[in-house]
């Protein structure tokens, strides 16, 4: 187990070295390199939610005429993660963000455990915590 933590997280340092967070609207920001939308909202920084609500609240939810949001995999949402920055660990575009955990939508154990990993933007760190706690929620998109 160990030796997949430290593999996805190189992997995920990989990928967030690339990244290029742009502003896209008022509402969004877009990874050049990957080419997702992410949701920048002021839900995104005051509104908690279980898992299972994030799930439904991005899947719901339309921004700048966009459907089809939602809660972002593991890798994806730990690509947003900037190792050259602290508190939050997060590219400076962004406006809205809390340096707390984030829902992503990789369940742990086939969601057998009702664990769900997220992601905290205070130090980039990532650990798995059940469904039915509150946390953060960044929907995201490919960009069109």
């Amino acid at each position: 187990m160990e030796q997949l933590k430290i593999f996805i997280l190189s992997l995920c340092i990989v990928l967030s070295a690339n990244a290029d967070i742009v502003k896209n609207s008022a509402n969004t920001i877009k990874d050049t390199k990957t080419n997702f939308l992410w949701q920048d909202t002021k839900d995104v920084s005051t509104t908690k939610r279980t898992f299972e609500d994030a799930v439904g609240y991005c899947k719901n939810l339309e921004l700048d005429g966009h459907k089809s949001w939602e809660l972002p995999g593991f890798l994806e949402l730990f690509s947003l993660v900037d190792t050259k920055v602290y508190n939050p660990t997060i590219s400076e575009n962004f406006k809205y963000v809390v340096s707390d955990n984030y829902w992503s939508s990789k369940t742990f154990g086939h969601a057998s455990s009702k664990e769900a990993f997220v992601v905290n933007f205070l130090s980039g760190a990532f650990n798995r915590e059940k469904m039915d706690d509150t946390f953060y929620v960044r929907c995201y998109k490919k960009a069109s």
